[in-house]
């Protein structure tokens, strides 16, 4: 009997791990209306977020990703917008940590960040949104984080991997 119960056990936190692995892969219905409706192209990564690719000028292009998850403060549900610069080896320098620092502190909305990976430290600007923001301001801020993502990524890497 301690045999079934541990199968039964074992069978319905499989069924319950593939439906949560599904729902990740799936996005938030309600942000791929909101995308679909602006002509967004996007695509859904394996973690449940969003990822889109904006052409820039001079023919360079920026990835720019939505969290699928949101967050909630209170009575507020927010979602997060971000695009990478690039990725250093080694720990930034203190002149590069200092500056991007004082760049967040004068963004009227957004921050840089470092975060460390598999493959060195992670710089990427990022944007925090109510969940209910509408539509031409999600497009307008989606656009502002790729530019100011692949500026970042021309000044400090001078390529265009993003």
């Amino acid at each position: 009997m301690k045999c079934r119960a541990l199968v039964s056990v074992l069978v319905l936190g499989c069924i319950a791990a593939a439906a949560y692995a599904q729902g990740a892969t799936k996005g938030d219905p309600a942000l791929s209306k909101q995308l679909d409706r602006l002509g967004v192209r996007y695509k859904i990564t394996d973690s449940g977020n969003y990822s889109m690719t904006y052409d820039l000028d001079g023919g360079r292009s920026q990835t720019v990703y939505i969290m699928g998850k949101t967050v909630k403060y209170g009575n507020t549900e927010i979602r997060e917008l971000w695009s990478r610069a690039g990725t250093f080896d080694d720990v930034p320098s203190a002149e590069v940590m200092q500056k991007l620092l004082e760049e967040s502190g004068e963004k009227e909305i957004g921050f840089w960040s470092i975060e460390k990976g598999d493959d060195g430290y992670i710089v990427y600007f990022s944007v925090k949104v109510p969940v209910y923001i509408r539509d031409s301001d999600l497009a307008a801020l989606l656009e502002l984080t790729a530019n100011v993502a692949d500026q970042k990524e021309a000044e400090l890497f001078n390529s265009d991997d993003e």
